[in-house]
Order: C-alpha cells, then structure tokens, then sequence
C-alpha cells in the first residue's frame, strides 16, 4: 500500500502567508475599532424609547386644555384651617388690646399690618387656591377692623377711614389682578362697599366716604376694560351714583342740611356731583373714540343715572345756594359743544357707528339745554335755543340723520316755550284778555325759526324712511306754527275791530273764524304738501272750533256774530272734509 507523503513548505512560502495573514487580521480590527466609535456616538445621541416618536407626533398638534385638578379633600379642609388659625392670630391682637396690654391705636396698626400681610402673601402663593384663601383670611380680618375702629372707639376720622379704605380694596384687588382670582375681588368689593355705607351712616359723614365710592367705581370701570370682570362695574357705579345722591339732597335741603350734616360744604357737593358726570361719560366718550366701538348697555344706564344724579344734584345744589350757577352752566355748555366735536368722528351713517352718533349728540342737546337758561336770559335762551334747532335741522337733511331732525324739534319746542311764544298762543284763543297782549320779541324769532325748520323740511325733502320716523316731530311743529300765527291773527283782528279790551263777541268770532281758516289751509296743504302729514290736524281742530263754538260763542254772541260764526264753522265742515277726500 502506498502513502502520499506530503512535503513540508518552503520557509519563504511560509513566510509570505503569515504576513498576508496578519494584514488581514489588522484590517479587521481596524475595523470593528471603526464600528464601535459609530456605536458608541449613535448611542450617545439616541432619541427616547420607540414610543416617544408617537408621543411627539401628538403633541405637535394642538390638543384641548386639560381642566385644572381639583384640590383634595383633604387639602381644601387644611386650607380651612389655616384660615382659622390666621382668624385666630387677630382675635389674639384683640385679645391684647382689650386687655391693655396693646394701646387701641397700636392694637389697630398692627391687626391692619397683620391683615395686610396675609393678601401679600397671598400674592406669593404657590397655587391659586392657596392665594385665594389666604386673601379671603386678609379681606375677613381688614374690613371690620378698618370700621370698629372708625365707629366704635373713634380712632380714625372719615376722611383718613376713607382713605384707608380704598388703600386695602387696591392692594386686594391688585393681588386679584396679578392671580386672576375674580371672586377675591368681588368678595373685596362688595366688603368695602358695605363697609363705606356702614361708616358713612354711623359716623354722619357723607362727603369722604362719596368721594371714595366715585374713585372706586371709576377705578372698577377701567380694571373691567382690561379684564373679562365687567359685573364688577354694577355694584360700584350704584355705590357712586348712590352716594352722590345723598350728598346733593342733603346739600340741597331746603333751609340748609340737617342738623347733623351741617358739615356738609354746597361747593364740595357740587363739585363731587360734577365728578360724577365728568369722569363716567368722559370715559365712556374716550372708550368708544379710542376703540370705536358701539356703546353698551351698562353706559347707556349709567349715562342717564349721572346726568340725573351728577348734572341734576349740582343744578338743584346751585340754585339752592345761589352760588356758583354761572359757573355751572358755562362748563355745562362747553360739555355740550365737546360732545357735538365728540359725534364728528361718527357723521357718516354707518351701522357700527350709529349708536355712537345718537349718543354724543343726545348729550349734547342735555348739556345745552341744561347749561343754556343757566347762562343766558331766558330771551336770549330762546333765541339761541331756536337757532339750534335750525342749524340741526339743516344738518339732519343734509346728513340724512332722524336724530338730529329730532333733536331740532326739540330745540324749537324748548324755544317757543322759553320764548312765551307757547303760551302766548293759548292765551289768545282760550284767554278773554290774552289776545290783547303783545308777543315778545323773542316769541317773534321762536316763530321764524318754527316756520323756516318747516320750509326747510320741504325744499329738502328726506327719504320717505326719515319722513315716516319724523311724523309725530313734524306734527307739533306744524301745530305750533299754525298756533302762533293763528294767535297773531287774532291779535291783529282784536287791534283792527276794536281799541282796548275787544268785545267778547267779537274776539269769540274772530277765534271762530281763525280756527276755521287754519282747518281749511290744513286740509288744502295736506293734499299739496303730503310730506308734512298736516292733514292728521284737521279732525282734531274741527273738534276744537267745535267746542269752542258751542261753550264760547253761543254763550256771549250777539246775533251779527253769531250769524258769522254759523257761516265760519258751516263753511269749515263742508270744505275741509271734501279737501281731505280729493287728497286720498
């Protein structure tokens, strides 16, 4: 049997396979070195497990706000007691000071400084309940401090009492603010304000604790423009409005303030009323110019209370002291002409803004009929008076504005009366010796104003819109201008047919057949001139010269007057109707 014997290799053989080998073995390790450093970085730069990629695909999308936790049991118990032992820290104060060991004006600073410190605290809360308890702890200890020690041992007088008042409701409601806890700062308001009235009732001091509730209510209406808190204003704006009322009935007494208010100064009421008024409407007027926003429903109330209260209580306050009326009708005035500049903005006819409008140029015809017969005489009144109501006339029709039309008739209305020119009028048909007495000159201008307003609403006739909102306006104009002219042609007949006093029959007569004349002309011009609407005069001036023929003329006609004043009404009841009929 053969074997195969196999040959050793060559040393050089050998030699070149060991190298070849070991070149291998060092790229190789080269490398897996290589892979770990990658490893090693890859692991160092890893992102969270495999679910976190799901997780913040999630949150990149918006997601609802999770409600607030509430608070456990036994964490709303804790903070109960902690509100007890906080109450019982004061009543540790008071324990002090009734026994003498704290002298009373000690014993109140430091109950004050300890209260006080609590809302502080409560400002630095860790959790918004937290906050709250510890402010309501502060508000509890405060505010019946602040009033046992003005009412009962005497040892703050109102004025410094006010003061320190509105000194807490600020620094509680800026804790409230800066937290965001809304029923803090209801619970402090409301706490003040019974507090204030408290004091103000038991103390006999009217004047501080008013000033106090205006600052704090226009203190309330600016903080509830920032904030969704707008509740708040109520209680506070009839805090002022309640206390400047006081004040000015007070001041106003007839024969001076009771006994007990004759510290009460009729300048300082006036002037704390006048408060009132400006400083509500002119935020609301700088509110709405600055935001151009339509006014709302809590200042349409409080304007109309202010004007009442403010404006009203310092009138009544000026004419009772007899000081200062001058002076407060000018500044009424010049209110009056600032809230016409005020509705400038809001001319043009808009939607948004027509409430806007309505609501500067209404204050404005308050103010200047309020400030107007302060200032003026009463015939310049009616002379001014008449020539607004022209000039807001002609600016309703050229606007194509209802309201200033409106508030034109009442000009004029307020001029014919200021004037006599009313009165004058029903003197002459009602009035035995009222057709003898001359109008005044200021009558005469109230007259022309009346009757060019009416040409004026002709010749530029507004849309059938206005004409249909302005008919009862434009019926008392037309009914005052056919009186007045009716009057003056009664005068003019009494002055032609007879010197003196005229004979009852003949100004019985000469009535009959002025009334006759106007019915007819209203009649015909309600067929001419439809947008006037004058023929809804007829029916009732017919049952006017009616009445008055029968309780006037039959009672002191002789035979000649009466056949005439049988022809007047005659012809007058078969022409006027047949006038009306053609028209419709």
């Amino acid at each position: 049997m053969s074997r195969t014997e196999v040959s050793p290799l060559k040393p050089a053989a050998a030699e070149g396979l060991s190298s070849s080998l070991e070149a291998r073995l060092a790229v190789l390790a080269e490398q897996v070195q290589h892979l770990e450093v990658r490893v090693s970085a890859l692991e160092s730069s890893a992102p969270e497990p495999a679910g976190t990629p799901v997780v913040l695909a999630l949150e990149s999308h918006p997601t609802l706000p999770t409600p607030p936790a509430l608070p456990s049991p036994a964490h709303f118990v804790g903070l109960i007691g902690r509100v007890c032992l906080i109450l019982g820290g004061a009543t540790f104060i008071r324990a002090l000071v009734d026994a003498g060991t704290l002298p009373r004006g000690w014993g109140m600073a430091l109950g004050l400084a300890y209260a006080l410190s609590w809302a502080l605290l409560a400002d630095r809360g860790k959790h918004p309940l937290d906050s709250a308890f510890h402010a309501l702890a502060s508000i509890l200890i405060a505010y019946p401090l602040i009033v046992e020690s003005t009412t009962r041992f005497g040892i703050l007088a109102p004025g410094p009492a006010a003061l320190l008042l509105l000194a807490v409701t600020g620094l509680h409601g800026a804790v409230a603010w800066r937290r965001d806890l809304q029923p803090i700062i209801w619970i402090a308001t409301l706490a003040s304000l019974g507090a204030g009235f408290a004091m103000m009732a038991i103390r006999q001091a009217i004047e501080p604790f008013a000033a106090a509730f205006l600052l704090l209510g226009v203190a309330a209406l600016w903080l509830t423009y920032g904030r969704r808190w707008h509740g708040l204003r109520w209680p506070t704006a009839l805090a002022a409005d309640l206390g400047v009322l006081i004040l000015a009935l007070l001041a106003a007494w007839p024969g001076g303030p009771p006994e007990a208010y004759r510290g009460i100064s009729p300048d300082r009421a006036m002037a704390l009323a006048l408060a009132l008024a400006a400083l509500y409407i002119g935020s609301f007027a700088g509110r709405m110019l600055q935001r151009r926003r339509v006014i709302n429903a809590f200042e349409s109330v409080q304007t109309a209370i202010v004007l009442l209260v403010g404006f009203g209580g310092a009138v009544r306050i000026a004419l009772t002291s007899g000081s200062g009326a001058a002076l407060l009708g000018g500044g009424v005035s010049l209110a009056g002409v600032g809230c016409y500049a005020a509705a400038a903005p809001f001319a043009e006819d808009q939607e948004e803004t027509r409430a806007n409008f309505n609501f500067f140029t209404f204050l404005a015809l308050i103010f200047l009929l309020l400030g107007g017969p302060i200032v003026l005489p009463q015939p310049l009144f009616a002379v001014f008076s008449g020539a607004l109501g022209l000039a807001a006339m002609v600016a309703g029709l050229r606007l194509r504005r209802a309201v200033l039309i409106l508030q034109g008739a009442i000009y004029l209305i307020a001029s014919s009366v200021a004037s006599g020119l009313a009165l004058w009028s029903l003197r002459a048909f009602l009035d035995p010796a009222g057709a003898a007495a001359r109008l005044p000159l200021a009558g005469f201008a109230s007259l022309a104003a009346l009757a060019a307003s009416l040409a004026l609403f002709l010749l530029r006739r507004p849309p059938d819109s206005i004409a249909a909102r302005m008919r009862a306006p434009v019926l008392v104009l037309g009914a005052l201008t056919a009186a007045g002219f009716g009057a003056l042609t009664i005068w003019g007949c009494c002055r032609a047919l007879a010197r003196g006093a005229p004979d009852p029959g003949t100004l019985a007569v000469a009535r009959t057949g002025v009334l006759s004349a106007l019915a007819i002309a209203l009649a015909w011009l309600g067929r001419r001139l439809p947008v006037l609407e004058l023929r809804w005069l007829v029916y009732p001036m017919l049952v006017l010269t009616a009445l008055k023929f029968l309780f006037e003329d039959l009672a002191v006609g002789r035979p000649l007057t009466l056949f005439l004043a049988f022809m007047f009404f005659g012809t007058t009841l078969i022409l006027a109707p047949r006038l009306l009929k053609v028209n419709r």
